[in-house]
């Protein structure tokens, strides 16, 4: 147990001093009564000098507390406020969602944004008749290459390998593009959702608001960075996701009452949407594959 850790805890500060400014009072007050109601003898002089001591140590113990408080920064106390655990990453990617007027999510697939994170943007954005711009970049389904790498690392490296494939990776893309294309349409009048496919791999995903970003891993028992507006990094990570945007090939919406629900009408007849299109559409109510 470290003196950093102990008072990195407000609640344990303030105990540590209320039981410090108690001592020195109570200490104060039994050498005024010694003083007042006994005769100056040696052995009243030795209780009064040791009462005199734990009242100077509890007043240096207190300077010093406050002093390395206000005039030290304690480097494992910053990155306890920065770390997620890996049990909280889910409660704090939807607590960003909740409160978000914009959200931005570079993932692969998509599929924890689809199942968990998109359905509370929606339902905030309904309810609160507030107006959300949302901006996902996702992995370009028709570069087979990249697919195939990123399934590689995934069946190598992940928790759930077993699902992993080049088709599996193409199909759940196609399933978050069309939850997407169909939420573009039905509530097109407080959602702007702008979509881009990118063929840059990585194995952070980068995700939140303009108030909040959190980048986790590609894996559940991985923890999580969040960072605040207040936080100089923030800017970093959104002018991040800023240029990987741009790199991307965007997908255009037709957000009316005849937009597209289908894949042919927003990519045209490619063989890949005709062999995996249904399987995708089968894919877009399932659960987030996270046990967070």
């Amino acid at each position: 147990m470290s003196l950093a850790g102990i008072f990195s805890s407000p609640s344990q500060r303030r105990k540590f001093l209320l039981a410090s400014t108690l001592v020195i009072i109570i200490s104060l007050c039994l050498i005024w009564v010694i003083y007042y109601f006994s005769a100056d003898t040696r052995g009243w002089n030795t209780l009064i000098n040791l009462m005199v001591s734990i009242v100077a140590s509890a007043v240096f113990a207190l300077a010093s507390a406050l002093y390395i408080s206000y005039f030290f920064i304690d480097p494992v106390e910053v990155s306890g406020r920065f770390i997620i655990l890996p049990q909280d990453i889910g409660k704090a990617l939807r607590k960003s969602a909740a409160n978000a007027s914009d959200y931005r999510v570079y993932v692969r697939t998509g599929r924890h944004f689809r199942a968990d994170i998109l359905p509370i943007l929606i339902e905030n954005a309904i309810t609160e008749r507030r107006p959300t711009r949302i901006e996902v970049v996702l992995l370009d389904f028709r570069d087979y290459e990249i697919c195939e790498k990123y399934a590689a690392y995934r069946r190598n490296a992940s928790f759930d390998r077993h699902l992993w494939d080049r088709a599996y990776v193409q199909r759940e893309v196609m399933a978050t593009i069309l939850r997407l294309a169909n939420v573009a349409a039905d509530h097109g009048d407080f959602l702007d959702i702008t979509l881009s496919l990118s063929s840059r791999l990585s194995t952070f995903r980068i995700e939140g608001s303009s108030q909040e970003i959190i980048v986790t891993r590609e894996d559940p028992k991985d923890m999580a960075v969040r960072y605040t507006r207040a936080d100089r990094d923030h800017a970093a990570f959104i002018t991040e996701f800023n240029w990987i945007r741009d790199a991307s090939s965007p997908v255009n919406f037709k957000q009316s009452d005849t937009s597209p629900r289908k894949l042919a009408d927003i990519f045209g007849d490619l063989p890949l949407i005709a062999e995996l299109e249904h399987e995708a559409l089968l894919s877009i109510g399932s659960k987030s594959p996270y046990a967070r």
